[in-house]
Order: structure tokens, then C-alpha cells, then sequence
């Protein structure tokens, strides 16, 4: 027993029962459900706008996608072709990728999205069960904050791995925490670290969570080692096969490209913590405002948790130092330097819905009545809050702008199992061209990978490495007879001299396909060759 502020204090007993016992277990539960409807209607209704289905809204997507396509046609990531990710989602849309071979690809990834969504709906509920013990406000605020969370909705309007990565990571935790404490149960702990292994094997952040709670097992090395057994089965399973396959292209495509690109610069990470923390919805705040709120809403945690703790006489538990721990952590792992896009940010999210709704869960008027008014005040301010930002979330995707819907225009002017070589395979699978019956028909699927792979992380590279790009993708053109490229390629392609009058000998212009990019780029557009693709040439590691 601790005593601070003048009263006495106490830590979560050992045993794993939570402190303050829900008395109102439905309501509890009626709270998780109307807070998981109303984040599938938000994400479900994203979905329903014009294009967003089936059309193109994405760069990432197409990959991710992607890869699961040439998978199941028996060509190997890392080994065949260029893929800057681990293999969990690969492996997850596998059976998609195979429905996708009878239904066409662009209704395989509007499967893909709409199993995203409800991955990330479902986050939405795991969050509730993971804090029920503290009572429906607690439930409350931790569903409602998630459900609008920007970055969140953001992320699941088509298949990202964000969604995915945080289901896995709530489904660890969920089966490693008893209420309040870590569990004492070998089994729960060895599924909670084969999610968490797992969820890694979707993207390399979760090593993040992982090591935190790593970390609040430091003083029980036989459940750490629970935990770690666990993680490395849920690791090794989907990834050692292609281990096995292809042991340096995976090394270098998921693990050295990526922390060498993360040596790269940049500028102010206010910009950042602005669209973290749901501020980039109001684009006409400065930078110096977006700092103060920042700053006011991290010390409103802190002195949260401090009243919290004094109010129910007691320290926080694993739970809460989970949560603070974490989302420090994550936040710290966003701010690395290197390229940021809003959808990164949907990792922070259950973390900020954890330390903003764990606190209310220590007030219990029923056992301390002068705690009510304060439970009050912040029900009301919560659920104030939440409306607001979900009618809000809900205006904003009123207004998205139709997607493009390109299959109707392939369809006129590329005929099916042509070779089709893109820049930008969000195109080509949205369009249902992305399966070729034509031999030597290239495999890259991630051009941008393809660059970053090929010059060790840096867009600016050495000469010789451009040059090496350079001959990769005029290799890339041989084979083809039709290329698609994005409206202003973003530099995935070295436009050398050389490459440049290759391509303009041997393609013209067939048509100016909208793309994301607008028309202002004449090098856009779909190319057909000018005579037959030759044959003969050497199927290129992309």
C-alpha cells in the first residue's frame, strides 16, 4: 500500500479480478453494440459511395491485393517480384485472390474492402470487451472514439493493412489481459502473443504493442516466455515458407529497404501529431495552435489519470500502463522520419481511445456517491464529443467525390489476358486486367517498391542504380503490349534518355483513361505497342 495526496493507495490485486465490477453488464454491452453499429455504418456507407466499391481510389490497395493475385498463380513474393511488406495479408486475401479468378479482380478487391471494414468494425467490439470491466462509460468512450477515429475510418475505405494490423493486436491483448491484470493463464498468453505474432507478420509495427506488453512481463519470465513463444509461432507460420523461398528477397525487400528508407529527413512533425490527432479536419488551424491543443490534451491525460487514480484510491494498473505506455510508443514510432500518409495514423487509434477511456472506468458513484458528478460531466462531454465528431465523419463522406470506375473503358480497349505493364496496378486490377495469358508477361506488382528495393530506400539514387532501374523497366516494356502509366508517375519510373525514346519507338498512345492524377500530365494515359511484343525475353525478377 502506497499513500499519496493524502490518502491511502492500492494497486490492482495480482489475482485478476477487476477493481469496480460491472453491477449493469447489459448496458455494458447494449453500449459496445451501438457504438460497433455505428462505426459499420460509417465505414459500410464509405463504401456505398459512387466508385468507391469498385473503382480506383488507392495506390496501396492495388498492391496489397496484388500480391495475393500473383500468389495464387504460383508466382513467389520476394523471390519473383518486389514486395515491401510482410505476408499476412497475402496470405489472409489468398482465398480472395482465388474467388477473384471466376468473379475478375475488381470485384475480388471490393471483397477484400468490404472484409476490411468489417476487420475494422470489429475492432470497434474488441475495444468494449477489453474495457467492460470498467463500467459502460468506460465501454463508451473507448467504442465511440474509435468508431469516428479519422484515421481509422480513413484506413478502412478500401484494403489497407491498418485494419488488420489493429484487430490482431486487440485480439492479443484481449487474450492476454484478465480485466485489469495480465492473465496468469499459460494458454490465453500463448494465443495472445501468436495474434500479436501474427499481427507483425501483417506489417512490422506491431513489433510496438508487442514489446510494451513484453515489457509489463519482465518480472514474470515464465509468462514472458509464454508470450514469446507465442509471438514466434504467429510470426513464423505465415513467414517461413517464404523464408524458406526466397531467404535474401525477403530480408532485403521488407526489412533493409525499409529501415533504409526510413533514414530520410523531413520537416515539422506537427503536421503529423495534427492528423493523429484528428485535427487535420480542420485544415485552417496553424501549426502553433495545432501544438497548443496537443500539449492541452496531453496534460488533460495526465492530470485525468492523476484525479482518476486519487478518486478510486488506487495506482494504475497493467491495463493502463498498456495503454500510456503504448500509446507514447506508437506515437514515437509515427513521428520516425520517413514518409507519413493518414492512414498510418489508425494505429495510434486504439491506444487514444484506451488512455482517454480507461480513467472514467476508475470513478464508481456507486461506492463513492460524490464521484457522480464528475462521471456526469464527463459522460456528457464524451458523448458531446463523440456525436459531434461522428456526425462530422459522416458529412465528410457524404461529400467524397465519385471514384473512377475504369472497367467499362478497359473493356473497350484492351481485350482480356492481354500483357498489361502499369506503374500503378490500383489501375490495372480495378480495371480487371490484371491476369495476363501471355507468355513472359511481367510480375511486378509495387513499382514504388520496385524503386525503393532497387536503389536501398532513397528515390534519389546513384547513377548506376538508376541505371539499373532503368534497364529493369525497358525489359518490363518488351514484354508488353499495352502499358498503363499514372498521371505523373511520382518518379516511380527513371524517365532516362535512353528509356524515354525506347518507349516513345515502340508505343503510341491509345487513350486518356482518367486516373488519380488528373489529365495536367501528358505522359498519362494507356499505350499500345506499334508492332507485336517480341518474344523470347527473359522473365525479369521485378
Amino acid at each position: 500500500m502506497a499513500t499519496r495526496y493524502g490518502i491511502a493507495m492500492t494497486s490492482a490485486p495480482d489475482s485478476g479480478v477487476p477493481l469496480g465490477r460491472i453491477t449493469t453488464p447489459r448496458l455494458v454491452y447494449t453500449v459496445i453494440a451501438v457504438c460497433t453499429a455505428a462505426a459499420a455504418i460509417l465505414r459500410f456507407y464509405q463504401l456505398a459511395r459512387p466508385g468507391y466499391l469498385l473503382g480506383l481510389t488507392e495506390y496501396d490497395d492495388g498492391v496489397n491485393f496484388g500480391n495475393a493475385l500473383r500468389l495464387v498463380t504460383g508466382v513467389i513474393p520476394y523471390r519473383d517480384f518486389v514486395s515491401v511488406q510482410p505476408p499476412g495479408t497475402t496470405l489472409l486475401m489468398a482465398p480472395v485472390a482465388l474467388v477473384a479468378k471466376v468473379t475478375g479482380t475488381a470485384w475480388g478487391l471490393a471483397i477484400a474492402r468490404l472484409l476490411t471494414a468489417a476487420a475494422d468494425t470489429a475492432c470497434v467490439a474488441i475495444l468494449g470487451l477489453l474495457v467492460r470491466h470498467r463500467g459502460p462509460v468506460a465501454a463508451g468512450i473507448a467504442c465511440g472514439i474509435y468508431a469516428v477515429y479519422p484515421d481509422a475510418l480513413g484506413a478502412a475505405h478500401t484494403f489497407m493493412l491498418e485494419p488488420w494490423l489493429n484487430l490482431f493486436c486487440l485480439l492479443g491483448a484481449l487474450a492476454c489481459f484478465d480485466g485489469d491484470q495480465l492473465t496468469a493463464r499459460p494458454g490465453r498468453l500463448a494465443w495472445g502473443g501468436a495474434a500479436f505474432g501474427f499481427a507483425v507478420a501483417v506489417k512490422l509495427w506491431a513489433v510496438v504493442p508487442l514489446a510494451v506488453l513484453a515489457l509489463l512481463l519482465l518480472r514474470r519470465p515464465r509468462h514472458l516466455g509464454l508470450l514469446a513463444a507465442g509471438a514466434t509461432a504467429g510470426l513464423a507460420v505465415p513467414l517461413l515458407p517464404f523464408l524458406i523461398m526466397a531467404p535474401g528477397g525477403l530480408i532485403k525487400d521488407v526489412i533493409i529497404t525499409q529501415f533504409d528508407r526510413a533514414d530520410a529527413g523531413y520537416g515539422s512533425p506537427l503536421p503529423r501529431l495534427a492528423d493523429i490527432a484528428g485535427l487535420a479536419q480542420f485544415p485552417r488551424l496553424s501549426m502553433s495552435v495545432v501544438a497548443v491543443i496537443v500539449l492541452a490534451v496531453s496534460a488533460l491525460v495526465v492530470l485525468g489519470y492523476l484525479a482518476a487514480c486519487r478518486a478510486a484510491a488506487r495506482l494504475p494498473a497493467a491495463l493502463d500502463w498498456y495503454a500510456l505506455i503504448g500509446v507514447v510508443a506508437v506515437i514515437a514510432m509515427l513521428l520516425w522520419p520517413f514518409g507519413y500518409w493518414s492512414h498510418y495514423g489508425a494505429v495510434a487509434g486504439p491506444f487514444i481511445a484506451l488512455v482517454l477511456a480507461l480513467p472514467a472506468g476508475l470513478l464508481r458513484p456507486a461506492e463513492y456517491r460524490g464521484q457522480i458528478v464528475s462521471l456526469l460531466a464527463v459522460s456528457a462531454a464524451a458523448a458531446l464529443l463523440i456525436v459531434g465528431a461522428g456526425l462530422n465523419q459522416f458529412g465528410a463522406v457524404s461529400r467524397l467525390t465519385a471514384s473512377t470506375t475504369l472497367a467499362p473503358a478497359a473493356d473497350r480497349l484492351i481485350p482480356a489476358g492481354a500483357c498489361v505493364v502499369t506503374d500503378y496496378s490500383s489501375l490495372v486490377v480495378s480495371a480487371d486486367r490484371f491476369f495476363s495469358t501471355a507468355a513472359h508477361c511481367p510480375d511486378m506488382v509495387d513499382s514504388y517498391g520496385t524503386l525503393l528495393a532497387s536503389t536501398n530506400g532513397r528515390k534519389a539514387a546513384e547513377p548506376q542504380e538508376m541505371s539499373a532501374l532503368a534497364a529493369l523497366w525497358q525489359a518490363q516494356f518488351a514484354a508488353a503490349a499495352y502499358v498503363w502509366l499514372e498521371w505523373g508517375d511520382q518518379g516511380r519510373i527513371p524517365w532516362t534518355p535512353a528509356l524515354y525514346t525506347y518507349f516513345t519507338s515502340h508505343f503510341r498512345l491509345l487513350g486518356l483513361i482518367d486516373g488519380p492524377g488528373g489529365k495536367d500530365f501528358p505522359e498519362g494515359g494507356l499505350y499500345v505497342r506499334r508492332a507485336p511484343a517480341g518474344l523470347g525475353h527473359p522473365r525479369p525478377r521485378t
